[in-house]
């Protein structure tokens, strides 16, 4: 940094070299001491110095001068430089100028001629002090204020990163949360699927196994019997057919959902009068009917109109439908069936007045190896209330149960009167209801 420059202004040339040698005696080498004849040459000396980047620490000047004057001269180095310091140094100077220059100039002090060299040390050393430490105060607030923008911009990308990290740590733990959601959700479904398939391994055993044992332990008896010949009775060689039967369904039952998943389901659809054919469903439950003490009855108007349906398979949904009932629920129960038709649609539904069960317990009703609504451990497969809605999809239909604890069940299921989408899709050789919904089934256990 260059060192402060002091400029002296006098058109006398003895009085500046007298000054110019009084003030290198007062301030040594801490300035530079410049001098000018008259005001022009001091503002054109002024300005060169400010072009050069040197600091003009204070301005002696002469109040009466050729051409500008000592008070306007210092007006004006004031206007240039606010923090450079003026005195004014004449034997001549009237109150009123000495006055315009403390207003116009802030004229720091006032020296007359001739100046005692004592004053004037003092007052030009105090001058230059108050202008070094008025600069240093003026870098140190620089300084601060530098520290203070820069603080203030720390703490701004402060700011910023703690937003950041504040949102990036609500983002993980939203992540977190989610995901572990979605574990326990997977963990849930896990644990339900092995659960269904203790339950069916249960069910299958059992129902597979009881007729053997039955014919197991009648063989047994019969060779413990040592003859050559053994009579039977023809009640009992039924009762093993009767077994042997069930346990050749439930086989078949468990080949054909195989075959179903693998293959699809194929219809063959022909116009079905409800009210007969629903007649005669009902007559084949006649003998299990009056074993139950159960009433089986149907509200089937005879001018419905005909539906374009599978008649064999939709005489497996009203049958396993009706069994459920029957199966489920204790002696003397009341069963109705109705067909009642609502606008493009054939609404069927199998009413029970029995022990009915939470809606929770219906919705799971039509999975695969499923038997909701019951406490104990099933004995069944699961599998007739899931061929059911299969069949029911296949037709471009859908299907589903409302029940309530102690109020009974009703199972309902709908079928378009006009030919399915499904029925279209298989004669086009596009993939059916059925298995669209499998590949869902499928993906949905994938993912």
């Amino acid at each position: 940094m260059n060192k402060p420059v002091i400029i002296c202004v006098d058109d006398e040339p003895i009085v500046l070299a007298s000054l110019k040698m009084e003030l290198r005696r007062i301030i040594g080498d801490d300035c530079l001491v410049e001098t000018a004849e008259d005001g022009e040459e001091a503002l054109e000396l002024f300005d060169e110095l400010q072009g050069d980047a040197s600091e003009v620490a204070l301005v002696l000047a002469d109040y009466i001068m050729p051409g500008m004057r000592g008070d306007a001269l210092l007006q004006k180095i004031h206007e240039r430089s606010p923090q450079t310091l003026t005195i004014m140094i004449s034997g001549q100077a009237d109150l009123e100028g000495v006055a315009k220059a403390i207003r116009s100039a802030r004229l720091y002090r006032y020296v007359s001629k001739p100046w005692h060299p004592e004053d004037l040390a003092l007052t030009v050393a105090e001058a230059v002090q108050s202008y070094l430490q008025a600069r240093k105060l003026e870098v140190q607030r620089q300084q601060i204020q530098q520290a203070h923008t820069s603080l203030a911009q720390s703490l701004e990308e402060l700011q910023i990163a703690h937003a950041a990290l504040q949102h990036f740590k609500d983002n993980l733990e939203s992540q977190v949360q989610l995901r572990t959601q979605e574990l326990q959700t997977k963990i849930k479904q896990l644990e339900d699927l092995q659960q269904v398939k203790e339950d069916f391994l249960y069910a299958i055993s059992h129902d597979l196994r009881t007729p053997v044992a039955g014919t197991m332990l009648l063989l047994q008896r019969w060779m413990m019997r040592n003859e050559a010949m053994v009579e039977v009775p023809i009640t009992t060689i039924k009762r093993m057919l009767q077994a042997s039967e069930h346990q050749l369904a439930l086989i078949d039952l468990l080949l054909e959902t195989h075959r179903m998943e693998v293959k699809g389901l194929t219809l063959h659809y022909e116009p079905i009068h409800l009210r007969e054919f629903v007649g005669g469903i009902l007559d084949q439950f006649h003998a299990q009917t009056q074993t139950q003490a159960a009433t089986l009855t149907h509200l089937v108007s005879a001018d419905l109109p005909l539906l374009n349906a599978d008649p064999a398979q939709l005489r497996r949904v009203f049958d396993n439908l009706i069994s459920n009932a029957l199966r489920h629920n204790p002696p003397g129960i009341s069963i109705i069936v109705t067909v009642e038709l609502e606008g493009e649609w054939m609404h069927c539904q199998v009413r029970d007045n029995g022990n009915g069960m939470v809606q929770e317990d219906c919705n799971a009703l039509f999975e695969r190896y499923r038997q909701g609504g019951r406490a104990r451990r099933p004995t069944g497969l699961g599998l007739g209330l899931y061929l059911c809605r299969q069949i029911v999809l296949e037709h471009g239909g859908n299907i589903g149960a409302e029940s309530r604890l102690g109020k009974g069940s009703t199972f309902w299921f709908r079928l378009p009167l006009q030919q399915s989408k499904q029925q279209a899709s298989a004669e086009a050789g596009l993939p059916s209801q059925f298995q669209e919904t499998q590949r869902q089934e499928a993906m949905s256990l994938t993912e």
